[in-house]
């Protein structure tokens, strides 16, 4: 595993991490399958998406012997619903949430609090006073989480969180599929110049790149800002997919989402593939100009 610098943090990341969203339905003997092969193999960023009990409580039974030496994100705005996730931007019902993780997770802290999946309509009230960036800012300066991040599928979104001076760290779609998308460059070339750690999310764009030789329909969250109807091509692989967004400029980390491990081996097979297996510059003219 090689790693990299987490922006203006100074945290030291694997460049692949680990996305535990598809972990949440799974039992907790998948759950700690998963988690102890990925550490196993190098990765130390674990993104926990959700702040629901059971969920949170079989991930952290599985990393309490190896808390000192991984990176915890831990988000802002969903909560715990009689065992369901339910979107809340409510900050007493986020505050209370949050707090309950971060105790399950042990430590007293958590490394990254992010303010989770911010649309353009909302982005200014989080960022009013009293809203969810004061919250985060009262977790860090109460010593419960030691950087504060945004998630958004939002290029715009994005490009203002970094430059509101606010965020340590961005998560936003980097997929073969958004190459070409208007204003993507910038973005990144921003969160580099700005010390902005960039963690790249859905590098196979939820998966719909997997599905070689057929014709699939990829929405704005999965592709990072337009819906696509595309026939994906059959020499499309994880590796490569996985080379792209490692290639791009400013990434830190990217975080593909697996349900068990054999899907997190295809992942980590990138770790020893050859410059062949992961030569992606035939696919990428596939993807020019498709929004």
């Amino acid at each position: 595993m090689k790693f990299r610098i987490l922006g203006r943090t100074g945290l030291k990341v694997s460049e692949i991490g680990l996305g535990t969203e598809y972990l949440f339905s799974q039992p907790k003997e998948t759950v700690s399958s998963v988690i102890s092969e990925a550490i196993k193999n190098g990765i130390n960023y674990f993104d926990i998406v959700f702040n629901v009990s059971k969920y949170v409580e079989n991930i952290s039974a599985t990393i309490e012997t190896h808390r000192d030496d991984i990176i915890l994100t831990c988000h802002l705005g969903s909560i715990d619903q009689d065992g369901k996730v339910r979107r809340s931007r409510n900050v007493k019902e986020c505050e209370q949430t949050i707090i309950n993780t971060i105790e399950k997770f042990g430590k007293g802290y958590i490394d990254i609090v992010n303010i989770q999946f911010v649309k353009e309509k909302e982005y200014e009230s989080i960022l009013a006073p009293g809203g969810l960036l004061d919250l985060a800012k009262k977790l860090k300066e109460e010593g419960q989480a030691k950087f504060i991040g945004l998630s958004t599928h939002s290029i715009s979104i994005g490009q203002k969180a970094v430059k509101s001076g606010n965020f340590d760290i961005i998560m936003n779609q980097v997929n073969i599929v958004n190459d070409s998308i208007p204003g993507r460059e910038n973005f990144l070339k921003t969160c580099k110049k700005e010390g902005i750690g960039l963690v790249a999310i859905k590098p196979f764009a939820g998966g719909k790149l997997l599905q070689t030789n057929r014709t699939v329909y990829i929405a704005k969250y999965q592709s990072g800002g337009f819906n696509l109807k595309k026939k994906i091509p059959r020499e499309i692989t994880p590796i490569k997919c996985l080379n792209y967004t490692l290639s791009q400029t400013g990434v830190s980390t990217t975080i593909p989402g697996v349900k068990n491990t054999q899907e997190l081996k295809e992942n980590l097979a990138f770790l020893n593939a050859s410059d062949e297996e992961k030569d992606f510059s035939n696919l990428v003219k596939d993807f020019k100009n498709v929004y």
